[in-house]
Parts: C-alpha cells; sequence; structure tokens
C-alpha cells in the first residue's frame, strides 16, 4: 500500500515476522508509529521500529524476542 518504508500494521507483521498479539504488545511498551488524526490508522516507518526494537533489548533470530 505505502511500499517498502511505510506500512501498515499488517505488513509490518509480515516484514517483521510478528503476530498481531504481538504487535499489540510492542505498542503497548512504546513502540513508535504516526497517525495522521486521532481517528486515522497507525502507520509505521520499517526504520524507525527496527532500531526501536533493537534500543528497547529485542533481538532477531527467527522472529523478535527480549
Amino acid at each position: 500500500m505505502f511500499g517498502n518504508e511505510i506500512l501498515n500494521g499488517k505488513q509490518l507483521c509480515t516484514a517483521l515476522g510478528i503476530s498481531t498479539t504481538l504487535l499489540y504488545k510492542l505498542l503497548e511498551n512504546g513502540m513508535p508509529y504516526h497517525q495522521l488524526s486521532t481517528a486515522g490508522r497507525r502507520y509505521y516507518h520499517l526504520s524507525e521500529v527496527e532500531k526501536w526494537l533493537l534500543e528497547a533489548g529485542y533481538n532477531q533470530k527467527t522472529h523478535w524476542t527480549k
């Protein structure tokens, strides 16, 4: 939908190899996202999310874990 760098939630889950359940847990822990309005959908910058995951102490072997 947006390309390779800006992703919606489903695309982010696919790119990171995670479930939607883990996506929501990461959001609760402060994972960065953007919205165009308060009622708008969230979208994510892949490089920004990957940087946050590494800084937050998550590792990727076959999937993201802490």
